[in-house]
């Protein structure tokens, strides 16, 4: 089975989430090719980032980018033990970069006809995947996202959890449609949330930790033709978008951290 990957640029979590899909994937499964689109490490998201982290906060963000982007130089030019960034995470393993304008551009599809692929994955795709793109594979269009869906769809669900006062979270991987994060459940994997968790903690272990296995297990069980979906009812959803001044507050209420 071929499978094409729809994501953005990251330092922290994709690239991990990548090396440790690749590494539980099975073995037939071929990935040939990634689309890595821009996404919400750019200029005009700064303010909002800023409110959001605290000057501290980013400060320590803006530090650990900065040394990723140095070693991803470095790897680049001399070779390193570790993963970077997200084209550094595609080099390692030798999947092909393509950077779209728009996934939804009729001469993409035809792209990823040509390249026979069977299924593909968003990982934090940060455009609106329409009904062409969604109906183009034989296997349709999966995506993963850390919570326990249909609870918490939209942004940055780690951080509402902690803000919410959540004692557990999750992660699900499920068949995309046209609505936000919407669609049938395939895998969904509740991840307990520690009295010391920070918003990063939560993060890696909720992308990394149970996110990669359980995508390599949705994977496997649409390449076998074992998918037993759940149901993702709307009349259960919640929504969320990018945290207000009043979320942001009551995260620091309960004690928590970015970092």
């Amino acid at each position: 089975m071929n499978l094409f990957l729809l994501t953005q640029p990251d330092a922290f979590y994709i690239p991990k989430l990548l090396d440790r899909f690749m590494a539980e994937k099975p073995g037939s499964v071929q990935v040939v090719g990634a689309a890595v689109l821009k996404g919400e490490i750019a200029f005009e998201n700064v303010a909002d980032y800023l409110h959001l982290m605290g000057v501290r906060g980013t400060v320590i963000n803006g530090l650990d980018f900065v040394r990723h982007k140095t070693l991803d130089v470095l790897d680049r030019a001399i070779g390193l033990d570790g993963l970077y960034s997200v084209q550094g995470a595609l080099r390692a393993h030798g999947i092909p970069e393509h950077t779209p304008e728009n996934v939804n551009d009729p001469r993409f599809l035809d792209f990823l006809r040509e390249q026979n692929v069977d299924l593909v994955v968003s990982i934090a795709c940060p455009q609106i995947v329409r009904e062409d793109l969604l109906s183009c594979p034989p296997e349709g269009v999966i995506n993963i996202h850390g919570a326990l869906l249909p609870k918490y769809r939209g942004k940055l669900p780690s951080f509402w959890v902690l803000a919410n006062g959540e004692e557990k979270t999750g992660v699900t991987v499920h068949y995309m449609n046209e609505d936000l994060d919407d669609g049938p459940i395939i895998v969904q994997n509740e991840i307990p949330i520690r009295p010391d968790d920070t918003l990063h903690s939560l993060v890696l272990r909720s992308k990394v930790q149970y996110g990669a296995s359980a995508l390599a297990e949705a994977v496997q069980q649409i390449e076998s033709g074992t998918v037993e979906t759940l149901a993702n009812p709307e009349k259960e959803a919640t929504y969320f978008s990018f945290p207000d001044e009043e979320a942001i507050r009551q995260f620091r209420e309960r004690e928590r951290k970015i970092r």
